[in-house]
């Protein structure tokens, strides 16, 4: 059964992107999604906390984005699969298991080669442990097909809500009809995110 993730917390590095993307001074490239089995205390779950992070306290593993798409006038998804084995290389990338205990979307401004990638937004589990990743067996690998939605607001409240395989439907219908705090549209070129201030 899926362990339960809190909800991810943008980062300070996070928001200053995406401020500047609310600008109209850069477009936001979402470039990964990296797993960890850091263990974090009650007071580094703390949404202060979170939001200063910089990096997982201990990373596993990165994965590349599978798949991009605009949720509604005011939110993305990001789609990546974390596995133990490359489907594509067949590289092995869990030789010895693990707990994903902590999760980070990175991103960087799009067309700025010197900026580097920062830490987006980061999730941890709510229990002690989160899932186990096995290592790779030589036979079945193992696979979780991991979303992020990210919603864009002008408030400092913006989030970033992660799902492990599915959006339940209740909070999809809320990001949906919830169409009182929208302030920007999103939109994809060439797989890049945009933001756009709209007419109230």
């Amino acid at each position: 059964m899926p362990q339960p993730f809190n909800n991810a917390v943008m980062t300070n590095a996070g928001a200053r992107l995406l401020t500047r993307a609310q600008a109209g001074e850069v477009k936001i490239q979402f470039t990964r999604i990296a797993t960890g089995n850091g263990t974090y205390t009650a007071a580094e779950k703390t949404l202060a906390a979170l939001q200063a992070r910089t990096t997982l306290k201990a990373q596993k593993n990165s994965y590349p984005l599978s798949d991009i798409d605009v949720f509604s006038d005011y939110s993305v998804k990001v789609t990546a699969l974390i596995t133990n084995l490359d489907p594509v290389t067949r590289e092995i990338l869990v030789k010895q298991g693990y707990y994903i205990n902590e999760m980070g979307l990175y991103a960087k401004p799009a067309g700025e080669p010197d900026s580097a990638e920062v830490l987006y937004s980061v999730t941890v589990t709510a229990g002690e442990n989160g899932d186990f990743m096995p290592p790779y067996n030589g036979y079945n690998p193992a696979q979780i097909i991991q979303d992020y939605f990210a919603t864009v607001d002008n408030s400092a409240e913006v989030t970033i809500n992660s799902t492990g395989a599915a959006l339940l439907a209740e909070d999809a219908n809320k990001l949906r009809d919830d169409t009182t705090k929208q302030k920007y549209r999103i939109g994809i070129d060439n797989g890049l995110i945009y933001i756009q201030e709209v007419d109230e």
